[in-house]
């Protein structure tokens, strides 16, 4: 069985974004690597949501400027 490679779209907000109940900005979905690797956490602004659509699911993260994987660079932000 041959996995599907997920259609990838990323999302730029310079004001950041808003979680879906309206509580607060969206941290930088890298915290819980930080966290491990004994990093401090992210306190910049998470500008960049980048959507993996699998097909049967989608991931969402959250990313500052600093901590926007390189494989989504090149995409071009919607």
């Amino acid at each position: 069985m041959t996995r599907r490679k997920p259609v990838v779209c990323v999302h730029h907000s310079p004001d950041g974004w808003v979680l879906p109940d309206y509580t607060d900005f969206a941290d930088c979905t890298t915290n819980y690597r930080r966290e491990q690797d004994g990093r401090p956490a992210c306190t910049s602004t998470a500008v960049w949501k980048v959507v993996e659509d699998y097909g049967l699911h989608l991931t969402i993260g959250f990313y500052c400027d600093t901590d926007l994987p390189d494989e989504h660079r090149h995409h071009p932000a919607a």
